[in-house]
């Protein structure tokens, strides 16, 4: 085998490039290899220029040592040259399809913010965890190849490309370092950006949480419309209405805010602010739920509005659970959670006071009843102890019987009356 300093030599007259012009092409690559991985690159290079020459004298000097031919493709050769051809072949420089491409470290390839959360989605946060993760297993990997010209591949024309993984999708950079653009120009990375934070979990949800927002929108803001032509058509009926009622139309202008704050969490879904679209999708069902109880409020007041105010009261509980849609989703903040709490312990408070109020203001009937139950245990525990003489069970004597009706009357030692239904009294 011939050593690397005449190989290296052969390879120079041959016209081989070296291999540290193309590492200084390319900023910052030189310190991310090390002078193995360098001589490595180079070795792949020159094997390109010697090993055909080498190939070349081999074929030369085998068939200088064939002595004779015979049938059937036999060919004796001269022991000795037939060695010295080998010996020829042995010189090559020894390489493998896998010694131009060297797995480099990542991490000093990717730029500062690479890797660092742009907007407060969760999701995205999530997905560059596990990009970091991929990163870690795949491994960014520098290849050394002929560059590829319009009339096809020169000898003493190579270049360097990065990819994700060894035989993974190429990183277009000009320089060793990769920033977060062109992490997400890769196939895999891009598309995994897409289904996991673009269309992910809480963008989806937000999305389907507009659209029934703007559904319901349309609908109360619809019935408004068709209120203010009927009243445009009959202004008398609506003078009337206004009269005996009371009731007064809202302005169209109450769906100026609605629209304002609807456009505002739009453009934060797109540019990936969740929690500014949270909290303005929280004010907008807001808005549209007052608006509709105004409208609500205005129907009950005319004469034929009571069926129409019910479907508009069916559209506010909708409004409601699109806002328990809205803020049960991570990020809004603790305000939704304090609001959530007060209300419950607000509901226990007033259900405490309207027990104590039922309590007090239990109905005569009531109060009778439980009077009637203690005198009849007090006489049947008497009975029990004091025995009744022979001249007590002959008197007459009469009972306390419950409220009687027109349907009943009283009488001695008897039951009947207060118009209870069939039962008896102990």
């Amino acid at each position: 085998m011939a050593s690397e300093t005449t190989n290296r030599r052969k390879a120079r007259e041959a016209g081989a490039p070296d291999v540290q012009d193309l590492i200084r092409a390319i900023p910052y690559l030189k310190r991310m290899l090390s002078t193995g991985q360098v001589a490595q690159l180079q070795r792949v290079i020159d094997a390109n220029f010697v090993n055909p020459i080498y190939e070349k004298e081999f074929r030369k000097a085998i068939e200088a040592s064939v002595i004779g031919r015979g049938g059937g493709g036999m060919i004796a050769y001269d022991s000795r040259k037939k060695q010295k051809a080998y010996r020829i072949l042995k010189r090559r420089v020894k390489v493998s399809k896998s010694d131009a491409s060297i797995r480099l470290n990542h991490n000093k390839m990717l730029t500062a913010n690479a890797l660092v959360p742009r907007t407060n989605n969760p999701d995205e946060a999530d997905y560059l965890v596990w990009v970091r993760n991929v990163l870690g297993s795949m491994g960014v990997w520098l290849h050394l190849r002929l560059r590829l010209e319009p009339w096809g591949r020169t000898p003493t024309v190579w270049e360097f490309y990065f990819t994700l993984g060894h035989k993974g999708d190429v990183i277009e950079t000009r320089d060793s370092k990769i920033d977060r653009e062109e992490l997400l120009e890769t196939a895999m990375l891009g598309a995994g950006y897409y289904r996991s934070v673009l269309t992910g979990r809480v963008q989806t949800k937000l999305k389907h949480a507009d659209e029934r927002i703007y559904r319901y929108m349309q609908r109360i803001w619809s019935k408004h419309q068709e209120l203010d032509r009927n009243r445009q058509k009959q202004p008398i009926v609506a003078l009337a209405a206004k009269a005996i009622g009371g009731g007064k139309l809202p302005s169209q202008s109450i769906w100026v805010a609605p629209r304002k704050y609807r456009a505002i969490y739009s453009d934060a879904l797109i540019a990936g602010d969740v929690v500014r679209a949270k909290i303005y999708m929280l004010i907008t069902v807001c808005l549209i739920e007052q608006n509709a109880r105004l409208l609500a409020d205005y129907l009950s007041k005319t004469i034929d509005g009571a069926e129409q105010a019910l479907k508009v009261l069916e559209w506010i509980e909708k409004i409601a659970e699109t806002f328990e849609l809205v803020s049960c989703l991570a990020g809004v903040g603790m305000g939704i959670k304090f609001i959530k709490s007060a209300g419950k312990n607000q509901a226990k408070r007033a259900g405490r006071r309207a027990a104590r109020r039922a309590a007090r203001r239990r109905s005569q009937e009531d109060r009778m009843n439980d009077l009637w139950a203690e005198i009849e245990l007090k006489k049947a525990q008497r009975s029990r102890t004091t025995p009744m003489t022979d001249a007590e069970l002959a008197e007459v004597s009469s009972h306390l019987q419950p409220s009687s009706t027109t349907l009943g009357g009283r009488k001695a030692k008897h039951s009947s009356g207060g118009g209870r239904g069939f039962h008896s009294y102990p």
